[in-house]
């Protein structure tokens, strides 16, 4: 692997991205147009409502990227839309409509919409609650908004359950794959320049690099989300797949916590800040402002193991089958030879690291000096936070 720029997600890709998290590659974009359309012919030419309007509202309303969010959606709707005209009729009939009548229907139908859990639709039983009690002298228009609400959401329904469904599951390996192969460039650009000894000048950049990857596991979870919402109605096999890249970016997400402690682990070794990774209570004092101590010896090396790891591992992501045994065994020899890099270069730094309670022992302090150091008043990244 060279070492090459890091590779940046541009705009257009992260505009790319949020469109096909929320619209689905177009699908959920086309579903909701020909429900919409659907319902207002149905709605106005073969039954002859006289205000078909609230039926492709409705429609629009319900549409949602996979089959399985709609279906669940549209019966959150349809249970809002019936339970608000009844309550809206039942306390225009005893209250009659007045000020404290939409007082009374708004908090009920929160609450109600709230305690039978009905999600982005938790409003629905108030609002159409005081829609029917506003138009409580319009005989019937409790039952037009059911009729034509309730058109609008089975169409809406049926429409997403029989037009094809995007690739979620393709879009959810590509994220996952193009991540963790730029885990992978950043490992080996560490690698690159602890190898030719411009480390020093390059870790700062490592850092930011590190959050930006952490940053963008949630178009992976999403895209990941989606995929597993779209394989809920469908085949053993597609379900297998989405679990296995569940799994993935939970492992992604544990990785990318480990990348920003690497990066930051080499960036104070080079005590840019002016201070030592410990004892903040004096950073004045010359004698805690030592020379930048040198790289651990191997540590290049070990780097470039895992880089190549990862980059198989990124392989690995992008396939829609089950991997064969032999690309498995394949990752087990790269894990095994980095785990033996590991661990030379480990003890020849101290042949304590070869007892794990003293390794886990020095993780433990570590994390409490990064807690100082973050909760540092005068000297700590986020001093604007204790003005």
């Amino acid at each position: 692997m060279s070492g090459s720029p890091h590779p940046t997600v541009s705009a257009p890709r992260r505009l790319a991205a949020r469109a096909a998290a929320g619209l689905g590659d177009g699908n959920t974009l086309l579903k909701t147009v020909i429900a919409a359309t659907l319902s207002w012919w149905i709605a106005a030419d073969l039954i002859d409502l006289p205000q078909p309007v609230l039926a492709p509202v409705g429609a629009i309303l319900v549409a949602q990227a996979t089959a399985y969010a709609t279906a669940r959606k549209s019966f959150q709707r349809a249970a809002g839309i019936v339970g608000g005209v009844l309550l809206g009729a039942a306390a225009a009939a005893l209250v009659g409509a007045g000020l404290a009548t939409v007082f009374l229907v708004t908090l009920i139908g929160m609450v109600a919409g709230r305690l039978l859990r009905l999600g982005s639709q938790t409003h629905q039983i108030a609002m159409t609650a005081v829609l029917v009690v506003g138009s409580s002298e319009q005989l019937g228009y409790g039952t037009a908004r059911i009729e034509e609400n309730v058109l609008g959401v089975l169409v809406g329904t049926a429409v997403a359950l029989f037009v094809p469904t995007a690739g979620f599951t393709r879009r959810a390996r590509e994220e996952t794959s193009r991540l963790t192969r730029d885990m992978a460039a950043l490992l080996d650009a560490m690698s690159q320049g602890l190898a030719d000894g411009t480390w020093t000048g390059e870790a700062g950049d490592w850092v930011r690099r590190a959050r930006g990857l952490s940053s963008r596991l949630d178009l992976v979870r999403s895209a990941v989300r989606q995929a597993h919402e779209a394989a809920r109605w469908r085949t053993r096999t597609g379900a297998e797949a989405v679990a296995r890249l569940a799994e993935a970016s939970a492992a992604l997400e544990h990785v990318s916590h480990q990348l920003r402690g690497i990066a930051r682990g080499l960036y104070n070794l080079t005590f840019r800040e002016g201070r030592p990774p410990a004892l903040h209570w004096d950073q004045r004092d010359p004698v805690l402002r030592p020379e930048p101590a040198p790289a651990p010896a191997g540590l290049d090396a070990l780097l470039g193991d895992l880089a190549r790891l990862v980059t198989e591992i990124a392989d690995h992501h992008i396939a829609a089958e089950r991997p064969a045994e032999d690309r498995r065994e394949r990752l087990r020899h790269l894990q095994g030879g980095a785990e033996a890099r590991f661990l030379a270069t480990a003890l020849a730094q101290s042949p304590a690291y070869g007892q794990w309670r003293v390794l886990c022992t020095a993780g433990i302090l570590e994390d409490a000096r990064k807690v100082l150091h973050e909760l540092d008043l005068d000297h700590g990244p986020h001093p604007s936070a204790f003005r």
